[in-house]
């Protein structure tokens, strides 16, 4: 009788894992564009600045899904390449508000803390994602958001220094 009731118990277990996997492939295949089809968000076609035609999809943020970092031990001063961060403001960005890494030394810090000039201090860079408030052509008080990258230092490492030898 155990051993049926345990049988039973598995079985059951099995149908509702399928059942739940189900429910999130059905979850994401509803998510997914349609071939050949519309989706549910209008796009509309406009002709950029520079001549390219250029796709404008709806865009909603939502403050809730931004990342908000907790308090992490600041490495810039612990390092053996310290740097600082220059903040700048732009109120076309999201984020506004970007913090870009500056080299402090032009060498590295020795275990005394005194610069060594047989190594280099160099940026380390990251390529972000960001969107651009941009007035809209003909609308005296709309505007669209543009994607666009940016090249960030966001650190600062030590390095040995390039050697270029010439003939």
């Amino acid at each position: 009788m155990a051993s049926a009731n345990n049988s039973s118990k598995v079985t059951l277990f099995c149908v509702v894992a399928m059942m739940m996997m189900m429910k999130m492939m059905m979850v994401e295949a509803a998510a997914m564009p349609k071939v050949g089809g519309q989706s549910k968000h209008p796009k509309t076609h406009t002709e950029a600045s520079d001549g390219a035609e250029a796709e404008m999809i709806p865009l909603q943020i939502d403050n809730k899904f931004l990342n908000h970092y907790r308090s992490v031990r600041p490495l810039q001063n612990a390092s053996v390449s310290p740097w600082t961060y220059n903040i700048t403001n732009d109120a076309t960005l999201v984020p506004p508000f970007l913090s870009e890494a500056r080299c402090l030394l032009r060498g590295c810090l020795d275990l005394d803390g005194v610069e060594d000039l047989n190594l280099e201090s160099r940026p380390i860079m990251h390529q972000v994602m960001m969107l651009r408030r941009v007035k809209s052509k003909g609308a005296e008080t709309g505007y669209h958001y543009r994607l666009e990258s940016r090249l960030l230092a966001v650190g600062c490492t030590c390095v040995r220094p390039t050697v270029q030898y010439q003939d």
